[in-house]
């Protein structure tokens, strides 16, 4: 995964974790944290949705879940992090797939994801998932 940080690295290392630690809970599919990782009022732009609040977030996820195997990863490729002290956003192409990449041929997904520095702790406010005209 190649990535390009814009603006204070520090900080942009700090999102790259966060952002880590989402692809990990996505691969347990540990509801819970990723909705820890989400501030109460978070806004998710999804392929097929867009909702508000932490809760509908995580009721997303709950609808998701029977469609994830055991063996699931979370890939990137271009991912640009702009950052500053308590702002930051991310931009990369992203996809879920089965462990071994490409075993159900999903397509790459544009992926916006923002974050906000609260209370010295780092949560994303904003998700945004989008289909390419052309696959990547």
């Amino acid at each position: 995964m190649s990535v390009q940080f814009v603006g204070d690295v520090h900080t942009a290392q700090e999102i790259l974790f966060k952002m880590k630690q989402w692809d990990n809970a996505v691969a347990k599919m540990d509801i819970q944290t990723l909705t820890d990782l989400c501030q109460q009022d978070v806004s998710v732009f999804d392929v097929n949705s867009q909702l508000e609040g932490a809760a509908a977030y995580k009721e997303l996820w709950e609808q998701y879940s029977p469609y994830f195997a055991d063996d699931v990863c979370v890939y990137r490729q271009d991912v640009k992090i702009y950052a500053e002290s308590d702002l930051a956003f991310v931009h990369c192409y992203s996809k879920v797939d089965r462990a071994e990449e490409n075993s159900l041929n999903l397509p790459w997904c544009r992926t916006t994801l923002c974050f906000k520095k609260t209370q010295g702790k780092w949560k994303m406010v904003h998700q945004h998932i989008s289909m390419p005209r052309a696959i990547v």
